[in-house]
């Protein structure tokens, strides 16, 4: 599981701002509470209960939706360059 940079700070209104480039990004509220929920140290089936519980989402989407959110998180230098799956 990806982890979210320690530096990374991360408003209540999905403003993310990273310290170490100066760049700053902001999430949908979905996307918010996916990062709070990884930074939080849940797993991705953990995430997955979460969200199936809370939005009419089907395992599959959500899965694809999170695998392209977390592989953005990478690309954008957001989470540890360990943090592999």
């Amino acid at each position: 599981m990806q982890k979210i940079k320690k530096n990374i700070a991360i408003s209540d209104s999905g403003f993310v701002f990273d310290p170490g480039t100066g760049d700053s990004y902001s999430l949908n509220p979905t996307g918010l509470e996916i990062v709070q929920l990884i930074k939080s140290g849940k797993n991705f089936q953990e995430i997955l209960h979460e969200m199936l519980e809370k939005y009419e989402v089907d395992e599959e989407s959500f899965e694809r939706y999170f695998y392209d959110f977390t592989a953005t998180l990478k690309q954008l230098r957001l989470t540890e360059p360990n943090g592999e799956d």
